[in-house]
């Protein structure tokens, strides 16, 4: 008897919440980022400048096609998932397109290889090389869409763990034993996401034998493919927005320059553990029960906390970036300051964004990213060449202003919630986080 995914279950009472549901995934989306930090001295240093350009040189176009090849199915499983809709009528539906959408996605990127790597033939076979983990990454990020959809964050987190363990682990081996060069580190990066992804055979195990009150028939394919696309206009802009300054910078001004940028970029996206964790969590809690006070509390809360990681790093840079990364790095200070601007500033806008998606207006948040990738690539384009690895970091400032003012109009005139509601702390902001120390404290006492 073979065994296939269990049965769509109504999920086992909710123990944590929407404050513990935010923690656990923070605890999630903090481990790529952490290990990110951690890794990412071990390579400076391994490979240096030039080196560490290189393999941001390769796996830019990897996570470009990856993302871009979701063509939104992620979010539209989650969506369907998380209101009750049959389990394997959205999986089979979602892996045929995913799969499909895949092989395209491959096909482009090792047509694109040689352009990419600005005419370096060895940079252009490790680009084709990578192009193999586009499919089963794809895989991994439906399966955890099924989970987020039923609030298993638990396997999640399970997933993001092994992934950013695994990496950590592989290169401080290889530069412990001094094999750590561009190729491996390529291998590495590519193949990690796809280990931890083994993490969702826990979706075999069902939460609850009582079955939920699903809606046969509610979902199609032409349904999904409609609400998905809908969706991936705003996420593949959204990748743009983040990836696609890395992929002009090898052609514009070469890959020293790149090592300096992604450096920054990686300290950059620190902050937005938190607010990715509580956009995700928003996102499926609001499209299963809605509320204006949940959202717009989560929002305040997520951006104040991005706003202070984001200051706090930001005194500590002159020091820290050499000391971690070496003084050849030094460079990628100023740009890292900038990169945090453009941080602080989206953070606000990404639980809007969502609320946008989860509430039936995936068009509105997709046009909001759209025109804020247009900005971004523009600047990039303008002051690159000029202007360096500070110009990357000034577009990428310029896309984020923009998308914040789109996304706080659009949640105004579609949910009239006015854009002032989702800045600034209150004090029953405040008062919420301490009851629910309080109450967790004295659970487990």
């Amino acid at each position: 008897m073979s065994r296939t995914l269990a049965p769509d279950t109504t999920p086992a009472p909710r123990r944590r919440g929407l404050a513990g549901d935010v923690l656990v995934t923070v605890l999630g989306r903090g481990f790529t980022p952490l290990s990110a930090i951690a890794t990412a001295p071990i390579m400076a240093h391994a490979l240096g400048v030039d080196g560490r350009g290189a393999v941001a040189a390769v796996t830019a176009p990897l996570f470009l096609a990856t993302t871009a090849a979701t063509f939104g199915v992620p979010g539209a499983v989650t969506y369907a998932i998380a209101r009750s809709v049959a389990l394997r009528s959205v999986l089979v539906r979602a892996l045929l397109l995913i799969v499909a959408a895949g092989l395209v996605a491959t096909s482009l990127v090792l047509v694109m290889s040689e352009w990419s790597a600005a005419g370096d033939p060895d940079l252009a076979g490790l680009i084709r090389l990578s192009a193999a983990a586009v499919v089963p990454s794809l895989v991994v990020l439906v399966l955890q869409a099924v989970a987020s959809g039923r609030h298993r964050w638990g396997l999640v987190l399970a997933e993001r763990t092994v992934t950013a363990g695994v990496r950590l682990v592989s290169f401080a081996l290889c530069a412990a034993a001094d094999v750590l060069t561009v190729e491996v580190a390529v291998v590495v990066l590519a193949t990690t996401p796809v280990l931890g992804g083994v993490v969702y055979c826990g979706l075999l195990t069902p939460r609850s034998p009582a079955p939920v009150a699903v809606r046969p028939g509610s979902i199609t394919t032409r349904s999904m493919t409609s609400y998905g696309l809908r969706v991936w206009i705003g996420s593949i802009s959204g990748v743009l927005l983040s990836r696609i300054d890395q992929v002009l910078m090898t052609p514009l001004v070469g890959v020293g320059a790149l090592g300096l940028y992604v450096v920054a970029a990686t300290i950059s996206e620190i902050p937005r553990v938190v607010s990715d964790a509580a956009r995700d969590v928003t996102f499926s809690a609001d499209a299963r029960d809605r509320s204006d006070e949940r959202l717009v509390r989560t929002a305040r809360l997520s951006a104040a906390a991005v706003v202070s990681i984001c200051a706090l790093g930001a005194v500590n840079l002159w020091w820290a970036v050499p000391l971690a990364f070496g003084p050849g790095f030094a460079a990628a200070v100023p740009a890292t300051l900038v990169l945090l601007v453009a941080t602080a500033t989206g953070s606000a806008s990404s639980v809007a964004g969502v609320a946008l998606i989860a509430r039936g207006h995936p068009g509105a948040r997709s046009a909001a990213f759209a025109a804020s990738c247009g900005v971004n690539l523009g600047l990039v384009l303008l002051l690159v060449p000029a202007w360096g690895v500070m110009g990357a970091a000034v577009a990428t400032v310029g896309g984020s202003v923009v998308l914040f003012a789109l996304n706080s109009c659009f949640l105004w005139r579609y949910l009239d919630i006015a854009p002032h509601r989702i800045l600034g702390l209150r004090r029953g902001d405040v008062d919420a986080c301490l009851a629910v120390l309080r109450s967790r404290g004295g659970g487990r006492r």
